[in-house]
């Protein structure tokens, strides 16, 4: 009697199913995937197999869509540089881009004086400055000079949790008129590179504007840096002596005038000083190493290429750490070309920070920068 009581109920329960699955309208192969039209399956767990055009079927690769072949096409890339798979609409798999610099949009935005001395490293996060600085007093209409900074940390100290290891600064100088500007880049190889390139930027700027009267930035350079490498090494090292830290290091000194900037540039290692003007780059500090990457450095180098430049209004100077500045290559580089192009006239800060971001997978380390844009009005203005 159970049994036949079992056997009723479970024949009750298998027709009130079907019954309301005719109601709400449950597909017939119900749990099992509805199948794409035109998909066909071999049996292959994982593999897609795609009509081609002539309505044959192609194998692909494991849960890709095939690609094209003869008499057929690959899909289109979809607008914003993006591949949508036909065989899982809505799902779309990013492109591999090089070198993507987003343009400008011509916007300008209310622009403040440049703080009298600013300093920022790459540290943990990102961060920028901006702001424009000239002889606000002088009766004799000077250059305005735009400034504009980032640093960014490294996809490479992002992926393995470590700091990054640059540091950039500015300082107006009101008694002389000058603007000085500066990046330095840590070492990696060495733990304490980035506090060794914080205190690096910190002590140029600091040198520069509090330098005696009489002595000239450009003949000062190696009085400078064996300034800054002495400090390093008091300041830094343990009881030993040793310095577990080194930096590459590049300063500027902008001298506005009514007819562009005077520029002199002073540089130890590969983080880099250039112009751009007339649509072309000229490299100002170029050291960069050969193929085992070495490079000179602070403390252990303390004798400064010096190179003194006139900029004509509406050129621009750029210091930037190898990270940025090993993408720019006369000639050849996307980069270069990109942004001579959008650099004809200042980016608005937010567009600049942008730019030092650009996407390209093989630049992974720390990226710092600053551009100073040239003659852009009257600086008493």
């Amino acid at each position: 009697m159970d049994d036949a009581v079992l056997t009723a109920a479970a024949l009750l329960v298998a027709g009130a199913a079907v019954y309301l699955g005719a109601l709400i309208g449950w597909p017939r192969s119900w749990p099992f995937r509805r199948r794409d039209a035109g998909h066909h399956d071999d049996g292959r767990a994982g593999i897609a197999v795609v009509p081609s055009a002539n309505g044959a079927p192609t194998q692909g690769q494991p849960g890709r869509p095939a690609p094209g072949r003869a008499g057929g096409s690959a899909p289109e890339p979809a607008p914003g540089g993006v591949m949508t798979s036909p065989r899982l609409p809505g799902r779309q798999t990013p492109a591999v881009r090089r070198f993507v610099i987003e343009p400008g949009t011509d916007s300008r935005e209310p622009e403040s004086r440049l703080p009298a001395q600013v300093l920022t490293t790459s540290g943990w996060h990102g961060s920028f400055f901006h702001g424009t600085c000239g002889t606000a007093s002088s009766p004799r209409p000077t250059a305005r000079l735009t400034v504009r900074g980032a640093t960014l940390r490294g996809a490479t100290h992002a992926s393995l949790g470590t700091e990054g290891q640059d540091a950039i600064g500015a300082a107006w100088d009101e008694a002389r008129s000058a603007l000085y500007v500066a990046v330095a880049d840590g070492l990696g190889s060495l733990p304490r590179s980035g506090r060794v390139a914080a205190e690096a930027i910190r002590a140029t700027l600091h040198l520069c504007v509090h330098r005696p009267p009489a002595l000239s930035f450009a003949d000062s350079g190696e009085r400078l840096f064996e300034a800054i490498a002495d400090g390093m090494v008091r300041s830094l090292a343990a009881d030993a002596g040793v310095l577990d830290g080194a930096c590459t290091l590049v300063v500027a000194e902008v001298l506005p005038r009514f007819d562009g900037a005077e520029v002199t540039v002073h540089g130890v290692g590969d983080s880099e000083a250039w112009a751009l003007y007339d649509g072309c780059w000229e490299p100002l500090h170029h050291e960069r190493g050969g193929a085992d990457n070495a490079t000179r450095d602070l403390p252990a180098h303390s004798r400064p290429q010096t190179r003194s430049f006139l900029l004509s209004p509406g050129s621009v100077l750029l210091l930037g750490t190898d990270g940025f500045a090993a993408g720019l290559d006369t000639g050849t580089s996307p980069l270069a070309r990109g942004l001579a192009e959008y650099w004809r006239t200042r980016p608005s800060w937010l567009e600049f920070v942008n730019h030092v971001s650009f996407v390209d997978e093989y630049y992974s380390d720390d990226r710092s920068a600053i551009g100073v844009w040239i003659g852009e009005g009257d600086a008493r203005d």
